[in-house]
């Protein structure tokens, strides 16, 4: 009984704590709208009495996860934190295309990253529906800036470069490292071309090393 007196006081304490939760209406250009049946999106936001931002949970029409994240301002113009971006599990079709199962409304998280007063920095990561990763790219300011890694749907290295101020920048190995390029403030100053059994050689080689 004590330990359950407890937890109501502390569950009490939580929600005094807790701004209201409102919700949030978005049209398809993503606008904030009044009326909901104008609505393909929502959002539930709140913030923790003290907080600086308002945490957001933002949903389609049909109440999956679209979007985690928090913003300075209750009108989502200034991102500000962590956040999680989510995206439909999918299948191949008979035709070969990729398809959402009929009755099926799996997500998955198919991007994370962290903004900073409105803008990107740092590492974003973006993710095959497996959970595996896609592209690795820094930002700084909002513009990419360092190493972009690229990777097939088995994780095998594809594409291995770097950015500065949103330019491709010195040795760029593209196409699992059968090629290369030399970028100048984004222009091609070089490209060399290796074949296949040149580029399983030089793996083999390195494997005994």
């Amino acid at each position: 009984m004590k330990k359950i007196l407890v937890f109501l006081v502390l569950l009490m304490s939580a929600a005094a704590s807790m701004a209201q939760v409102k919700t949030v209406y978005f049209n398809e250009e993503d606008e904030i709208v009044k009326d909901s049946t104008q609505a393909v999106s929502y959002a539930l936001v709140g913030r923790v009495t003290g907080d600086t931002v308002y945490t957001v949970k933002k949903f389609d029409a049909d109440g999956y996860m679209m979007m985690t994240g928090a913003y300075k301002d209750d009108e989502f113009k200034v991102p500000h934190g962590n956040f999680v971006y989510y995206d439909w599990v999918e299948a191949i079709s008979p035709l070969g295309n990729y398809v959402v199962p009929p009755g099926g409304k799996e997500r998955f998280i198919n991007l994370r990253g962290t903004f900073r007063n409105g803008l990107r920095e740092g590492r974003w990561i973006a993710y095959y529906q497996s959970g595996s990763i896609k592209d690795a790219i820094n930002y700084k300011h909002n513009l990419m800036h360092g190493e972009y890694r690229n990777f097939d749907y088995k994780g095998n290295l594809e594409t291995l470069g770097n950015f500065v101020n949103n330019k491709k920048e010195g040795t760029w190995i593209t196409k699992g490292g059968r090629v290369t390029y030399v970028f100048k403030n984004d222009k091609v100053i070089s490209t060399t071309k290796k074949s296949k059994k040149q580029l399983e050689a030089e793996r083999a080689a390195a494997a005994k090393k």
